[in-house]
């Protein structure tokens, strides 16, 4: 095993369980798919570093979040990230290190760059944090380029670094709240659009579970259900809108959605249930080879949608 991906003493016991299941996936897909074992390597590091993220914020205090129900009624996510006052200080050791993975991983000097960047304190972080819960990719992107650093790799160390408080927000403010307040429970399974009713962000890939179909947002991990299958991007369900398994093995527990109307596509995958957070990279990474077919075909994931705070 990995020694990133390792137990580790005094770690919480669900943490290390997902660390072996992961663990477990991660030596499958080795066998499977020689191909990526570069990427699997890298995925261990960025995994167990992300619980171990996860685990040293549990204690932080969560900010209120007012007028949910009212948000989602309107056809807006409740875009928790607005008003967040981080300190970034328990966030910046672990901050470092994602880049460290990267470089290590692939990014070699741009991650490295943005490293020193990152220490000098040209990007502060806490800030870098709050507009990656805010999902504001241009703005972030804009950053980069003005202090000279790789916009992708940036975007990406930024998410890293909010997703595991992006997922106790989304779980405080979204799954519980919901669990508890009648309205916000109402708008939440009156929510019918594609994007992530907790973040905005696009779904990753969607979970067929017991014939039920849940759009996974990879970033905060929320979980939900439109009530008609259809593209996630422009709403097309016509004939435009295509569902296919992989031409090789027809399997009917891999598949894509495709619109020929946007050109966008989605993953769509079969499941007992529905898959842990930290655990929806790892069988992202598992069905890549769908990712590549799709985008053979001239299909894309379109990019970040963008919010008014207001």
């Amino acid at each position: 095993m990995d020694g990133a991906a390792a137990a580790l003493p005094g770690r919480p016991v669900k943490d290390n369980q997902l660390l072996e299941e992961a663990e477990r996936r991660w030596a499958v897909l080795e066998r499977e798919r020689p191909d990526i074992a570069e990427a699997i390597a890298l995925q261990r590091r960025l995994v167990a570093r992300g619980l171990a993220l996860a685990a040293a914020i549990d204690h932080l205090p969560l900010p209120a979040a007012g007028g949910a129900a009212r948000n989602l009624s309107g056809k807006r996510p409740i875009l928790f990230g607005a008003g967040v006052d981080l300190d970034g200080a328990p966030f910046e050791p672990f901050v470092l290190a994602f880049c460290d993975d990267l470089a290590q991983g692939g990014a070699g000097q741009p991650a490295a760059r943005l490293r020193g960047t990152l220490e000098r304190g040209e990007i502060e972080i806490a800030s870098l944090l709050a507009a990656s819960l805010m999902r504001r990719q241009t703005a972030i992107r804009m950053k980069a380029n003005h202090v000279g650093v790789a916009p992708d790799v940036l975007w990406l160390v930024a998410e890293l670094g909010a997703a595991p408080l992006a997922h106790r927000l989304q779980r405080r403010h979204l799954r519980d709240a919901a669990a508890a307040d009648g309205a916000l429970r109402a708008a939440l399974d009156a929510w019918d659009e594609g994007h992530c009713p907790a973040c905005g962000s696009w779904p990753a890939l969607a979970e067929e579970v017991a014939g039920n179909r849940h759009l996974r947002c990879s970033f905060c991990g929320a979980a939900w259900q439109p009530a008609v299958r259809r593209c996630i991007y422009c709403a097309e369900a016509g004939q435009s809108f295509v569902v296919a398994a992989p031409a090789e093995t027809r399997q009917q527990q891999r598949r894509v959605e495709m619109c020929r109307a946007c050109g966008g596509y989605l993953k769509s995958l079969s499941a007992s249930g529905l898959t842990p957070f930290a655990l929806l990279p790892v069988i992202d990474l598992a069905s890549s080879d769908l990712d590549m077919g799709a985008v053979d075909r001239g299909y894309i994931r379109f990019s970040m949608r963008e919010f008014n705070a207001a």
